[in-house]
Order: structure tokens, then C-alpha cells, then sequence
């Protein structure tokens, strides 16, 4: 039996304009970004395919083709309004069939599908929001550097209108393309650079230092198509911290110049009480009393001359070499050196070592003369306190691994004057000293400098007339970059 000539006409160009948008939606979602809008396409199709589809069962269903009804129509009519982004539209529902639970669920999807998409673009309008009002120079760049974004902060900084940078290459905002070529190269082995320094060009021609975090852009399947920079200035915050470094050095260059006259001043009353004895001396005829002030005069001479040789040595740019030492074997070695120093000022001196090494990457000679410093001012604070009863004036000497395993201790303790805490406050002060005329005040700035060249700390605890301890603690392994030290750093005086 032949299909009449209506029912086949209905059939062939309904079901196409049924199945049409179905087809040309699954081909958006197969191939569109992942985006608010393409998301809206991705639920119009699957809301087309689904009424599609039910609307074909339902015209040929288990009864045959029926006949020719409006709602179709004004389901293709609300197709065409969403697709035109109309997620107001809305489709009568008819009867209690069917067709009429199609319709009303097409009102429900789309009414839930506007309201996701109105959530989205207000998500989307609220970070755009948030970038384009950022005072920090936000630009975006393909895969080959040209910018796709320009935000009003980068305009602001740089002076360029976005309409001017849009498709540039974004080396033209670098005062120095190479810069711009090592942070890429950077994010070549990471996700992220952060806070690198970096400088741009105005269009004026002005140079800026800004902070740049360099990070990568995905899309959603994680390809790279690009990356964005946040770019922070911060020319005025660096130019004021150098105004505040130039200040503080002046500052420190007035203290140095007032301890020098200080200490020189000293040693000149020290050399010309000298020499009144020496012209007394002489003119009575008194060997002795000639002596002591020749020895006055020559101790001055010695102290001016020490205090010269320190100052260059502070002053200087050190030139560490830096190799395995034996802390132990070094601490045992400079007991013996002074022990009969000890014996003469009557003071006794034990050194506590382990028997085994203690190897760290360390310059000998620098931590030779601090420890040396170090013990001589011990002994010579046991000297300046009369003990009473029982006790002896003494001075240990300790090197030991701590628990890390990571570093080293060196402490010298003594039971000598000790010091106020003004004094141990003060006690690494470059010029600072409380021995008067005997002292250049510069030999525990040596000492804590050389400590800190060697990514280590010195500490000190002391109290009057009860004692002093030193206790510095120095890594195993140096500081940080120690093997490139040597070839960067101006060679220093060495004793």
C-alpha cells in the first residue's frame, strides 16, 4: 500500500528542519572554545537534539504519521529566538500530551540555561571588571608574543592607548628586549615567574622598573595558546628605598668618621702622656722613667698602625676561598697557640673538641682570625676582674656538630668583667670598644662580618662581672653559592 502524497511531503521537510539545528549544534559542541557563550550553544544542542528527537517519535510513532499540528512550528520558531541568544523566548504548551511535555520541558531549559548564562557573563564581566580597573599593567600575548590584551593600568603606565599595542609584539614595552627573553626562557622550565625584575618604556620614552609574574594560558583541553603578565611598578618604592640606602650610608660613614676621631683621639692622649715622660725623662736623667714613656709612645704608634690595617680590611671587598676545613683540628690548634699566653696572665684555658673532624666549607684564614679575636678579648676580660674566694679566671673553648648535622658551633666562654647590655648591644659596632687606648673597635666588627660572609650568625650573652659567651654557628656546607664567590668578589687583605 502506497504513503498518500501528504503525509510523505510533511514527513521529508519537517523532519530536516527537525533535525537540522540537532546536527549544526552537535557540530558546535564538538568544535567551539570553552567560553559563556559556546556553553550556551553546547546546552542548545543537546536541548535541539532531545526536542528533536522527541518530536520525531512522536510524529511516527506506533500509530503512524499524524496530522499536521502547530507546535512544532513554535518549537522551531523558540529554536531560531534561542539561537539568536533570546532566552526570554517561550513556547505555548498545548494539551496534556506529549508534545505539550516537550514544550514545557524547552521552557524549562532554557529558562535554567539563561539563567546559567546570565550568571556566567556576570562572572566573566566581574573579573574583566577586575583586570581593567588594576592600576598593575595586565597584557596578554599569543604564542608568538603579540598582544591580544591591554588593560587601562598598562595604559596608564605606559602611555599607549590599547587600540596602539593590540597586535603589536609585546617587546616594544621592554626597555631591553633581552630582558623580556629571559623571563620566556624561565617559563620555558616552570608554570610561573614571579617577581621578576625587570624594566619597560613608556611611549614618552620614560624607563620604569616594575615586578613581572610571567604565567602560561591554557585552554580547556591545557594547550598553551599564550600568556599574560602582571606587570607591578615600582620605580618610586625602588627610588625611595635607594634614597633611604644613601641616608643610612651616610649615617654609617658620620658613625665611622666619629669613631675613628674617637679612637684616634685616644691614642694621641695615650702618645702625648708618652712623650711628656720621655721629656722629663730627659731632663732629669731618668732612664726608667724615659722608658715607660718611650713604651707609651710605641704602643700609640702600634695601635694607629693596627688601627689602619683593620680599617682597609673592613672597607675592603673580601675575596673568600673557600675549601674543607677541619673545625675541630683548627679550635685544638689555636688552644695551643695561646695556651701559654693563658699561663702568663695566670688564666686557665680548656678547648673541648671531638676527636674526629668536623669538615665545613669555609675560608681557614678568616675563621682562624675571628676565633682568634674572639679567645684574645676572653682572656684579656679575665684581667679586668678581681675574683675573690674560690674562683680562677677561665676561658673554654668548645666546636661541636649540633643535632642537624647541618652546622657547626663554635662558642668561647669566659668568667671574666663581662658587659652591660648597652655594651653587648654594641659589642659588633664597627669603632665601638671599651678598651680605651689599647683598642681600634674593629676587630669584633671583622670578626661578625666574617661570620656573615660565611651564611653563619654570631650571638653573645653576658652579664657584668659574671662572664661573656660568643657562640657562632657557621653551615656545613657555606653559604649559598660559596664555590661562585671567589670568582666574583675584589681580593681582600689576608693576615
Amino acid at each position: 500500500m502506497r504513503t498518500p502524497r501528504r503525509t510523505v511531503r510533511f514527513l521529508g521537510p519537517d523532519l530536516a528542519a527537525l533535525l537540522l539545528p540537532a546536527v549544526l549544534a552537535l557540530l558546535a559542541i564538538a568544535g567551539a572554545p570553552l567560553d559563556p557563550m559556546s556553553l550556551s550553544e553546547r546546552w542548545i544542542g543537546l536541548v535541539a537534539l532531545a526536542v528533536g528527537g522527541a518530536v520525531v517519535v512522536w510524529r511516527l510513532g506506533p500509530e503512524g504519521p499524524r496530522e499536521v499540528d502547530p507546535r512544532p512550528r513554535e518549537l522551531m520558531e523558540g529554536f531560531a529566538k534561542l539561537g539568536n541568544a533570546d532566552f526570554s523566548t517561550r513556547v505555548p504548551v498545548r494539551g496534556s500530551d506529549e508534545m505539550a511535555q516537550v514544550a514545557w520541558a524547552f521552557n524549562e531549559l532554557v529558562a535554567r540555561l539563561g539563567a546559567a548564562v546570565e550568571e556566567m557573563r556576570y562572572s566573566r564581566d566581574y573579573f574583566e571588571g577586575i583586570v581593567e580597573n588594576s592600576a598593575d599593567i595586565i597584557v596578554t600575548v599569543n604564542p608568538h608574543g603579540y598582544i591580544y590584551t591591554f588593560n587601562r593600568g598598562a595604559e596608564q603606565v605606559l602611555g599607549w592607548s590599547r587600540d596602539e599595542m593590540i597586535g603589536r609584539h609585546v617587546s616594544k614595552i621592554f626597555a631591553d628586549p633581552s630582558e623580556r627573553d629571559a623571563a620566556v626562557a624561565q617559563l620555558r622550565e616552570a608554570e610561573d615567574v614571579v617577581n621578576h625584575e625587570t624594566r619597560v618604556i613608556t611611549k614618552d620614552g620614560q624607563v620604569r622598573e616594575v615586578l613581572l609574574t610571567l604565567s602560561r594560558l591554557r585552554d580547556a583541553g591545557g594547550k598553551t595558546i599564550g600568556s599574560f603578565g602582571i606587570a607591578k611598578d615600582m620605580t618610586e618604592v625602588n627610588r625611595m628605598h635607594r634614597r633611604l640606602l644613601e641616608s643610612e650610608r651616610f649615617a654609617a660613614i658620620g658613625q665611622a668618621l666619629a669613631g675613628i676621631q674617637h679612637a684616634l683621639k685616644n691614642i694621641l692622649n695615650a702618645m702625648r702622656g708618652g712623650a711628656y715622660m720621655v721629656k722629663l725623662g730627659l731632663s732629669k736623667d731618668d732612664r726608667p722613667l724615659l722608658e715607660e714613656g718611650w713604651a707609651m709612645v710605641r704602643d700609640g704608634i702600634e695601635n694607629a698602625t693596627s688601627m689602619s690595617t683593620h680599617m682597609l680590611r673592613y672597607l675592603k671587598e673580601w675575596k673568600p676561598e673557600f675549601s674543607r676545613v677541619d673545625l675541630a683540628s683548627m679550635v685544638r690548634e689555636i688552644g695551643g697557640a695561646l695556651s701559654a699566653t693563658a699561663r702568663d696572665k695566670k688564666v686557665r684555658l680548656s678547648v673541648d673538641a671531638p676527636p674526629g673532624p668536623l669538615l665545613v666549607l669555609c675560608d681557614a684564614r678568616l675563621i682562624h682570625s675571628a676565633l682568634m679575636d674572639i679567645l684574645t678579648n676572653a682572656l684579656d676580660a679575665c684581667l679586668e676582674k678581681r675574683y675573690e674566694g674560690d674562683e680562677e679566671p677561665e676561658v673554654r673553648m668548645r666546636a661541636a656538630l649540633t643535632e642537624s648535622r647541618s652546622t657547626v658551633v663554635l662558642g668561647v666562654r669566659d668568667n671574666g668583667c663581662g658587659m652591660t647590655e648597652e655594651v653587648r648591644r654594641n659589642v659588633f659596632a664597627p669603632f665601638f670598644s671599651t678598651k680605651k687606648s689599647k683598642g681600634t673597635g674593629l676587630g669584633l666588627a671583622l670578626t661578625a662580618r666574617t661570620i656573615r660572609l660565611h651564611g653563619g650568625e654570631i650571638e653573645v650573652e653576658s652579664k657584668p662581672d659574671r662572664g661573656t659567651e660568643f657562640r657562632i654557628v657557621v653551615p656545613v656546607e657555606g653559604p649559598s653559592g660559596a664555590k661562585e664567590m671567589p670568582d666574583e668578589q675584589e681580593g681582600a687583605d689576608r693576615r
